[in-house]
């Protein structure tokens, strides 16, 4: 009989990389409007994985943050709000397009 426990399974990252290899290997053969859309679709699916991979971002209401900062609220406390907005957006930025990230920050992830 065979052990179900050891038999793999392909996890939801798995799945989303194997339709953008998919989409990647099939790239070539369309035409330049789907060629396009099918990049687009590959970029989502990238975004997606590393998502999945690392989680989603925290729950933060950025509005209300910028206008605080705007108010003045964070002035006594600038150097942390700073570090703060400067984290969020690298967190940003390494889901969306991470290799536009600068070198030093890519080692922290």
């Amino acid at each position: 009989m065979t052990d179900l426990t050891t038999h793999y399974r392909p996890t939801t990252a798995d799945l989303v990389r194997t339709v953008a290899d998919f989409l990647t290997s099939i790239g070539p053969k369309l035409e330049s409007g789907d060629r396009y859309t099918a990049l687009v679709c590959k970029h989502i699916l990238g975004m997606v994985e590393r998502e999945l991979l690392s989680g989603p971002l925290q729950p933060l209401n950025e509005a209300d943050l910028a206008a605080d900062i705007r108010a003045g609220a964070h002035d006594e406390t600038w150097r942390r709000t700073f570090e703060a907005v400067l984290n969020r957006t690298i967190e940003r930025v390494a889901l969306v397009k991470p290799d536009h990230l600068a070198a030093i920050h890519r080692a922290n992830r």
